[in-house]
């Protein structure tokens, strides 16, 4: 049986760990943002702008294709946070029960 110190001690590391790990991939999004932003394709001012950008509606249906790409991401998100939550609950409803159960003995 652990004891409360080597419970603390777990969720220290783990704390630690996923800090971490939060850092690492900030600093791979940064580095991946920076190279594919050195990537970007060089603009001659003397070509007319029609024939290097998209029209208006292509923007249009770009930016809402992209906003739909975001939403489904953020509902998948919400969707397995909501289901860890519902866990968690559980796991608390059971450790309290646990510990009213040994509080009676």
């Amino acid at each position: 049986m652990s004891t409360y110190a080597d419970f603390l001690d777990r969720v220290q590391n783990e704390f630690l760990t996923t800090v971490k790990q939060a850092q690492d991939l900030s600093l791979k999004t940064i580095a991946a943002t920076t190279e594919l932003m050195s990537s970007m394709p060089k603009i001659d001012p003397n070509t007319p702008a029609q024939s290097i950008f998209p029209t208006p509606t292509e923007m249009v249906e770009r930016s809402f294709a992209f906003t739909n790409q975001l939403l489904e991401a953020r509902k998948d998100y919400a969707l397995k946070l909501a289901e860890l939550a519902t866990d968690a609950q559980k796991q608390f409803a059971q450790t309290a029960q646990r510990v009213a159960d040994a509080a009676k003995n």
